[in-house]
């Protein structure tokens, strides 16, 4: 009886352990995410044109920029991705390369594969910004570290006549910060540590919005059940 209850104490604590270990490895990327994207862009203030918010939608847009740096209002976008969910199902695409009217930087181009040559005839960002705001309409935002896009698109309105709606954000790398301070189960754990470097390992925009829509609606599945 003495053994059986020192094996019990010894599989809790190897339990807590793990999870702990999972934990810290969710939080370590989620710090990371941030830091790599977010070092010298537009931060949200008080009078930015858009509400954070964790909640959970249904239907919402899935939205990814290319650019030529971090800096926004001083570098600019090179490519838009926005994907529509409906019911938490993908529907349709708002893809498009936009010409910055400025030299693409080799790293850029090293990483995303988009040069000066391939966006010579594309739309600049003036043109593209009231077909975007269209296919967004009334649904909510949904990025992994918001400022970062957000940032970008509220530059536009400094340099030019583009007029922003209120804009609906859910980030998902707060929603996920909160999901992993309450999540308790080793397992669920674990698949959100998986979904995250999915999200850090992605290689092009199409699959790198999909995984932030893989993490949000896991967070919000487990949202969902916590409630």
């Amino acid at each position: 009886m003495k053994n059986g209850n020192m094996n019990f104490i010894a599989f809790i604590v190897r339990d807590v352990q793990l999870m702990e270990t999972q934990r810290d490895r969710v939080n370590t990327m989620l710090n990371q995410q941030p830091m790599q994207k977010n070092t010298r862009v537009r931060k949200q203030t008080r009078n930015s044109n858009y509400i954070t918010t964790e909640d959970c939608h249904k239907d919402y847009i899935l939205l990814d920029f290319e650019t030529t740096g971090m800096r926004a209002g001083a570098d600019k976008i090179i490519s838009v991705l926005a994907i529509r969910h409906i019911n938490h199902s993908e529907q349709d695409h708002f893809d498009t390369l936009v010409n910055p009217n400025r030299h693409i930087p080799i790293e850029v181009t090293q990483r995303t594969g988009l040069s000066n040559e391939a966006i010579a005839s594309s739309p600049t960002m003036e043109e593209v910004i009231q077909p975007l705001l269209s296919y967004i309409g009334d649904l909510p935002i949904v990025i992994h570290d918001s400022s970062f896009e957000m940032g970008f698109l509220e530059s536009l309105q400094d340099f030019s006549e583009v007029h922003l709606p209120k804009f609906t954000v859910v980030d998902t790398t707060k929603l996920a910060r909160k999901v992993a301070s309450q999540l308790e189960d080793v397992e669920k754990m674990k698949r959100l540590a998986f979904l995250l470097g999915t999200k850090q390992n992605s290689m092009s925009g199409l699959t790198d919005c999909r995984a932030t829509g893989d993490i949000y609606k896991y967070c919000c599945k487990i949202s969902g059940e916590a409630n």
